[in-house]
């Protein structure tokens, strides 16, 4: 296994919490007090977990289907740490957390799953065009989402010259991800999109970066993979054999919402692989755009100065791994 890089903007001085984080956090090895933290501004960075309130869960469907998922995520513990103002992203780092140049467009697809749904997604690609060879990435959401929390993702790479297919699963239920069925999907939809031998590039969040990374070790067009917080599942990732291709692992802090960074163990030698722990990220800064019901589930940093660094520092990463490994062949 590779070693963890940790991405940093900021430095903590200072750090509060509750035992269930500081165990947490011993259990890797990182040092209490002193570890760096990917915030730029701001005295007090919090990830803070909201508790439903008594007597709000109603008898309706949706309702069940979000306690359920807070009882099972239990979400990231509350924790504090105070920063040191850091110098920012580099202005070449920054270039990329933002838009890029190019103009985009989007279509919308429908295409038959290989388990008898229908498969809904999204192509985002710059207006102009892009090189014949160069490879599309498809892009996969967590557990319970849709392509809408992804949708930040495709539009964003696609302002950098990158084609990008996000897409719904339709296989996945609350009580059974199925995340098998949807690299299945994935790689399904990937022929369709981008057919014949056009190179394929990966990549997904949470749950939807174990399908992505299944989906990778089965597509023989696959030139690179990007996991954002990804997570394993009943040991599906780790079934497979490792990646041969190029492989970037992007993680937060090690919390139930990401399963105690359970994909860690599968993290890449370098090379072709790294992978990159933003410090003091949640699991919900991985989506682009994220809800309010994530953070309500898996917690928000704070103040909001702070969160926009740590979001920017992953954008920033994710996007200059995609345009190192989508580039023509």
């Amino acid at each position: 296994m590779g070693g963890t890089a940790t991405w940093s903007v900021g430095r903590v001085t200072e750090r509060t919490g509750l035992a269930a984080y500081t165990w947490c956090m011993r259990r890797r090895g990182d040092a209490l007090g002193s570890a760096p933290a990917a915030v730029a501004h701001g005295d007090v960075g919090r990830i803070g977990r909201r508790r439903p309130r008594p007597g709000r869960v109603a008898s309706t469907l949706a309702t069940l289907v979000i306690a359920a998922g807070i009882a099972i995520a239990a979400c990231a513990p509350a924790h504090g740490a105070r920063v040191e103002p850091g110098a920012g992203l580099p202005a070449h780092d920054l270039d990329l957390a933002r838009a890029g140049w190019y103009r985009t467009h989007s279509e919308t697809g429908r295409l038959a799953s290989t388990f008898g749904c229908v498969l809904h997604y999204e192509t985002h690609a710059p207006a102009v065009g892009t090189s014949s060879g160069a490879p599309t990435v498809v892009l996969a959401h967590g557990f319970l989402r849709d392509l809408r929390s992804m949708r930040g993702w495709a539009t964003h790479f696609a302002s950098h010259g990158v084609r990008t297919v996000v897409v719904s699963f339709c296989n996945s239920s609350p009580l059974d991800g199925r995340h098998d069925r949807n690299a299945e999907d994935l790689v399904t939809l990937a022929a369709a999109v981008a057919p014949g031998t056009a190179p394929v590039l990966y990549a997904g969040f949470s749950a939807g970066g174990l399908a992505a990374y299944v989906a990778a070790s089965r597509d023989v067009r696959t030139v690179a993979f990007l996991g954002l917080d990804a997570v394993d599942g009943g040991g599906l990732a780790s079934s497979v054999a490792p990646l041969a291709v190029p492989t970037m692992l992007l993680t937060g802090e090690p919390s139930r919402c990401n399963a105690e960074g359970r994909f860690l163990p599968l993290a890449p030698s370098p090379p072709p692989g790294r992978t990159v722990r933003v410090a003091n990220a949640t699991h919900c800064d991985f989506e682009n755009p994220t809800s309010a019901a994530c953070e309500w589930i898996c917690g928000r940093v704070e103040p909001h100065e702070a969160a926009q660094a740590i979001r920017s520092a992953i954008r920033s990463l994710a996007t200059a791994w995609i345009l190192e490994h989508a580039s023509p062949r």
